[in-house]
């Protein structure tokens, strides 16, 4: 599996993104106490004291944090930001680093370190935890479930985390990866049938007839209407393919032109219906032609954001002893309308 670029780079800061002080450093009260914006240098998107949004600013944040679930590079959304002409908050071109920055700061999904925990903080948000937390992973990271999975021994949303321990005697060097509960030792998972159950759960149900719903917000006005259009269209579409199979007559540029139209008249009712946040993460493999294609192109971390959008994973514990893997180990629970 590939990779994200922020988590390649690792966690380090840039100057750019805003740096909480350490519990212990000196200054104003106000610095000090979790919930409050950090003092200190302006943050990209805020205003001096942090408790407002620079609107266009906050745009641009957001952009950027759904770009990398798109894989996009960061060199790629700095290169984007310097040819519009959109500084840094310091006047300056943007680079890798200043974009990374960006990414891995808590405080755009309304967070604060406070002694070691984050804490939710009293300003404005511009992206959800969730967004953040998928853009942000730990440097390595190489499996498709550390940080997301909980463990169904706590049972109480702990998650998981991965690592490994040596194979057997003999074998120097040989690990086996494991995801281990992330407060005490009383559950460890091999890491690879796990996130084979998960794969095949997610390309299982991005395969599905009706995985293009899982776009729509069902919040939207017109939402019923918009629906019957769409499936009126692509019944449109299915007919005027079958019309031109049986006819060998038929002009091939004639039915190109008016699938191509019809296309375009879906294109348009599906976007009016889009949940933004689910289509920016589930469009491209949800209207591709191989899911299964599509899900082993994406980047790991869009993988993830596409796992936590559609359920919750939960692992229980394994059978004792050399027992072969039992796929009901792995509790996979669809969130709400995304069954």
């Amino acid at each position: 599996m590939q990779v994200s670029p922020v988590a390649r780079v690792g966690a380090s800061r840039s100057p750019t993104a805003a740096r909480p002080p350490s519990p212990g450093a000196p200054g104003p009260a106000r610095s000090s106490a979790p919930g409050l914006p950090p003092t200190g240098p302006r943050c990209f998107g805020y205003t001096a004291d942090g408790a407002e949004l620079v609107e266009g600013e906050a745009a641009e944040v957001k952009d950027c944090f759904h770009a990398l679930l798109a894989g996009a590079t960061l060199s790629g959304m700095a290169a984007d930001l310097n040819g519009r002409g959109i500084l840094d908050r310091n006047g300056k071109p943007w680079s890798h680093n200043t974009i990374r920055g960006v990414l891995l700061n808590e405080r755009y999904a309304g967070l604060r370190q406070y002694r070691g925990e984050l804490h939710p903080g009293k300003w404005p948000v511009i992206v959800d935890e969730a967004t953040w937390r998928a853009t942000s992973r730990g440097p390595g990271r190489r499996w498709l479930l550390s940080g997301i999975a909980r463990c169904g021994v706590c049972d109480d949303g702990t998650t998981v985390t991965s690592g490994s321990r040596g194979g057997p005697k003999g074998t120097r060097g040989l690990t086996t990866p494991l995801y281990r509960c992330r407060k005490t030792k009383h559950l460890a998972r091999g890491t690879e049938p796990i996130d084979f159950t998960v794969e095949e759960y997610v390309i299982r149900r991005l395969s599905r007839p009706d995985a293009v719903d899982l776009l729509v917000d069902e919040t939207a006005p017109r939402t019923e209407e918009l629906r019957a259009k769409a499936v009126a269209l692509r019944s449109r579409i299915r007919s005027l393919t079958d019309e031109f199979a049986d006819d060998d007559d038929a002009d091939a540029a004639e039915f190109k032109a008016a699938t191509r139209r019809i296309k375009a008249r879906l294109a348009n009712v599906e976007a009016q219906m889009a949940h933004l946040q689910r289509a920016r993460i589930l469009v491209d493999i949800v209207t591709a032609e191989d899911p299964a294609k599509a899900w082993k192109d994406l980047t790991l971390d869009r993988q993830c954001a596409v796992v936590e959008t559609l359920a919750t994973v939960t692992l229980l514990p394994g059978r004792p002893g050399r027992a072969p893997f039992d796929p009901r180990s792995v509790r996979i629970e669809p969130l709400q309308g995304m069954g």
